[in-house]
């Protein structure tokens, strides 16, 4: 629009210029109808092409506005789209919950009932490393009390160490199905286990006096070998098996002594401690059934404290 104002401007001025410099204004002048109508035709151009321009920028705003009820017409499609999409989400979220707490009942209801051995399990854990008192199913106890040491699938391991009352140390196999517990203790027992069977046979494990012990090398004690000083066999009626123990003394004449249980292990101490072993052995003999079948002795050095049961 400032284009043609300009370029109006300029015919009206080069029109003056032929007009009042040039021959043609003398008949202009005569002809003032014609002078007033070229003086007035920019003006008319500029009004008949702004006339022109004003419809285009109206027909311009039109299709503006058009386009922005458009735009917002768009807005609006996107905004309930981005609602349903939120409605959506959400009911899948809903959706998801209920699944969650299907699969939760489902998982409460399907829930596995622990078995009486699992219970039992699952109680001795605390216990571990604990001493028990044991008693059988006729409620004869065992000697000392014994150290619970392992417990894997519902098997526990019972540890007894060699001492006053056992030759040997031991490791017995429980199932906790046949398995009671008294949880009080008991002296220095924390609990009192009664077994109702045992689960396979037990474990010699020598003359170990800890349970950490059982995986150590034994050294082999240096013994010089004497005499035979005592001797005695046992039999089991009706059957061949044969136990047999033997006892020297050692050759410097120091109070030392060496058992030999055939079949078991071999023993070493002074006079009292091979005599305490002797007589466990020889019960555990006669615990499996085993007789007296004679034997004898030879003349120790030191009293031996053995009494055999004909």
């Amino acid at each position: 629009m400032k284009r043609v104002a300009v370029i109006a401007a300029i015919v009206d001025l080069l029109f003056l210029a032929l007009a009042f410099y040039t021959s043609i204004k003398d008949f202009l002048f005569e002809h003032q109808w014609l002078l007033s109508a070229l003086a007035a035709a920019p003006a008319l151009v500029i009004a008949f092409l702004e006339y022109q321009h004003s419809g285009e920028a109206n027909e311009l705003r039109r299709e503006a506005n058009k386009f922005r009820e458009d735009a917002i017409e768009q807005n609006r499609e996107a905004n309930r789209f981005r609602d349903e999409a939120n409605e959506q989400r959400r009911e899948a979220n809903t959706q998801r919950q209920r699944a969650s707490e299907a699969l939760a009942q489902i998982a409460t209801h399907t829930k596995k009932t622990p078995t009486k051995a699992e219970r039992t399990a699952e109680r001795l854990q605390k216990y571990r490393g604990a001493k028990a008192k044991v008693v059988n199913a006729d409620d004869s106890q065992w000697g000392d009390a014994v150290e619970i040491v392992e417990i894997e699938n519902e098997v526990v391991t019972l540890f007894t160490p060699v001492g006053f009352h056992s030759s040997t140390a031991l490791a017995n196999h429980v199932h906790c199905d046949d398995l009671e517990i008294v949880e009080a203790p008991v002296g220095a027992a924390a609990l009192t286990l009664k077994v109702l069977k045992r689960y396979g046979t037990a474990q010699n494990l020598g003359q170990i006096k800890s349970w950490s012990d059982r995986n150590k090398p034994e050294a082999a004690p240096v013994f010089p070998k004497g005499g035979n000083v005592f001797n005695v066999e046992y039999i089991k009626p009706g059957s061949p098996e044969r136990r047999r123990m033997d006892v020297f003394e050692s050759a410097d004449g120091q109070n030392s002594y060496m058992l030999v249980a055939n079949p078991g292990d071999t023993l070493f101490g002074d006079n009292v401690t091979i005599s305490r072993h002797f007589m466990l052995i020889q019960l555990e003999y006669e615990k499996e059934g085993f007789r007296y079948n004679g034997g004898g002795s030879g003349g120790s050095k030191h009293p031996l404290f053995m009494k055999t049961k004909p």
